[in-house]
């Protein structure tokens, strides 16, 4: 964090009465007079004097404010990150979580597996110092999980996971006990469908998160909870084949809005709610025809509209800004095309109150995007070692010193977590 910021010196002091001069010069045929003039002149020359002195230190202390200033801007705009693994294994990886989930107010690692191989996600428990320890084994075993949303889903005050699998295995809903261990409270959906990607979120207004499931080369739906984990599902019109979804006010109308990124060049769309879990208006965002699976949400320019950041292969990564009517427009290119990115989250990692662009790439090292502010430009800083396929990242602080730190779902390389540090100096 930057320094305190000093105070301007202050002035201080005193004019004495001047002692009487022993010129007393006297005018003839007039009463004796005495006259000051000489004194009168050194009070002035002494205000003169305080006057320059106190511009001088009002001028040092602006430019000492100044240099604080810089100095506290350049230690938040900065930032170093060290890379502690979290496996030895280079498994099909596919997605990270963060979130207590045994109640010890540490936040915990939920490290997703799958994709379109049957393996087991893994549950870390952190110690809030930036260590972890294996938790008990997810009772949904071995499947093709792509991520694991935590919500409390039936108001018990505990975090439980929404999995998000691939067909034929079925969608899972696992409770959480209070202390990390799970249990298979129901399912939603269809197996059949070939799930990409879950995104947990209240759109009905009744305080239950429901589900919106980006399935790809097929309809997306939402699935609406009715507190006893039983949930009713419908196909959004239009809804653009999928890997990537998100819930958010994107209308700022106060109700959940869902965000769907096309996968297999088509039209991303933006369904708007109203309120009641009916979506009856979709805006398109991003090229017409174009395949997306990194998009992130945020408000990147500071106006109090989220906007959407996002990736169409082999056009580069983009900013759409919301205009607050929900619309978007052409974009603002903040990476020319590179390596193929398979995923995005946005975080402030530097403290300015600006979320940052983080992008994972394939066989190429993953790039945290710092915003200046405006949400328009970006200084890139790599990461990690360019192995394997960055899937899905988390952000949140892991080791209790204030700034977020990153979890990295690596497929065909070890995951790892990315500690946030200010540089050595």
């Amino acid at each position: 964090m930057g320094q305190a910021l000093s105070p301007a010196n202050k002035f201080s002091g005193s004019l004495r009465k001047p002692a009487k001069s022993s010129l007393r010069p006297q005018l003839p045929g007039s009463r004796r007079t005495v006259r000051y003039r000489p004194t009168v002149l050194n009070m002035q020359r002494a205000l003169l004097s305080c006057s320059l002195a106190l511009l001088t230190s009002l001028a040092v202390a602006l430019l000492m404010f100044h240099a604080n200033v810089l100095d506290a801007q350049a230690e938040t705009s900065l930032r170093s990150f060290e890379i502690v693994p979290l496996e030895t294994v280079s498994e099909t990886s596919s997605n990270a979580s963060i979130g207590d989930l045994n109640g010890d107010g540490h936040p915990d690692v939920v490290l997703v597996k799958g994709r379109h191989w049957q393996v087991t996600s893994l549950v870390f428990f952190g110690d809030g110092q930036g260590h972890f320890t294996p938790g008990p084994a997810l009772p949904s075993k071995a499947i093709k999980s792509y991520s694991a949303s935590l919500a409390d889903m039936t108001k018990r005050g505990r975090l439980d996971m929404v999995l998000s699998n691939d067909q034929p295995d079925p969608k899972l809903i696992l409770l959480n006990d209070g202390k990390g261990k799970f249990t298979i409270g129901g399912t939603y959906g269809d197996p059949k469908w070939s799930t990409r990607n879950a995104a947990v979120g209240d759109l009905n207004g009744d305080g239950y998160p429901d589900i919106a499931v980006a399935n790809r080369g097929m309809p997306s739906y939402v699935c609406l909870n009715d507190g006893q984990l039983r949930f009713a599902c419908r196909a959004l019109p239009d809804s653009p084949s999928a890997a990537t979804v998100a819930i958010a006010d994107i209308g700022g109308a106060g109700a959940n809005d869902v965000i769907y990124a096309c996968r297999d060049s088509c039209q991303s769309l933006v369904y708007f709610n109203d309120g009641k879990g009916n979506f009856t208006r979709e805006v398109p965002w991003g090229p017409r025809n174009s395949s997306i699976r990194a998009m992130a949400v945020a408000d990147f320019d500071g106006d109090g509209h989220l906007d959407i950041a996002a990736c169409p292969e082999n056009l580069g990564c983009f900013v759409y800004f919301n205009d607050g009517q929900g619309h978007f427009g052409s974009g603002t290119q903040f990476q020319k095309p590179q390596a193929l990115p398979y995923s995005m989250i946005a975080a402030d990692l530097n403290g300015d109150h600006r979320p940052d662009i983080l992008v994972g790439y394939v066989d190429a090292p993953g790039v945290v995007y710092f915003n200046d502010g405006t949400g328009k430009k970006y200084l890139p800083v790599p990461f990690g070692d360019g192995k394997g396929a960055i899937y899905g990242m988390a952000a949140g602080d892991l080791n209790g010193d204030g700034w977020p730190d990153v979890v990295v779902a690596r497929s065909g390389a070890p995951s790892f977590v990315m500690f946030n540090h200010s540089p050595k100096k």
